[in-house]
């Protein structure tokens, strides 16, 4: 008897340990990234699955972009969602999820954008005017 209760308090521990320690293990865009251009999607990658309450990406003035991110009513490890065109500047995603045994976990990273992809298509353009010209 005291084996099966001794079993059954380690199995509970190591079940509740195992979830505590799911984190955020990848993204796309990198934690501190320097990007030259506007990133297509936004990835997060867990060390395990979760259930995304809520992911935010916010600019420099706190101002957040819209990305159609909807709360996954499934558990999953892997999260993607395609990215409408930023600005330059500075961003922050934050997330907040949730392990399989109800823990809430949240996070946050940054990345910066140096130029905008229209930024970068006008300076090709006047590079190439300049190289007609002469």
């Amino acid at each position: 008897m005291k084996f099966i209760t001794i079993a059954a308090i380690l199995g509970l521990a190591l079940s509740f340990s195992a979830s505590a320690h799911i984190s955020l293990k990848q993204s796309t865009p990198q934690n501190s990234a320097m990007l030259m251009q506007s990133p297509e999607q936004l990835t997060l990658t867990f060390s395990g699955e979760v259930q995304l309450a809520k992911v935010l990406l916010s600019d420099a003035a706190n101002k957040q972009v819209d990305f159609n991110f909807k709360p996954s009513a499934k558990a999953n490890s892997n999260f993607s969602w395609p990215l409408p065109k930023l600005e330059k500047g500075n961003y922050t995603v934050k997330w907040i999820a949730l392990g399989g045994d109800g823990h809430k976990m949240s996070g946050n990273f940054d990345f910066m954008l140096h130029a905008s992809d229209t930024h970068s298509k006008m300076k090709n353009m006047a590079a190439s005017h300049k190289q007609h010209n002469h």
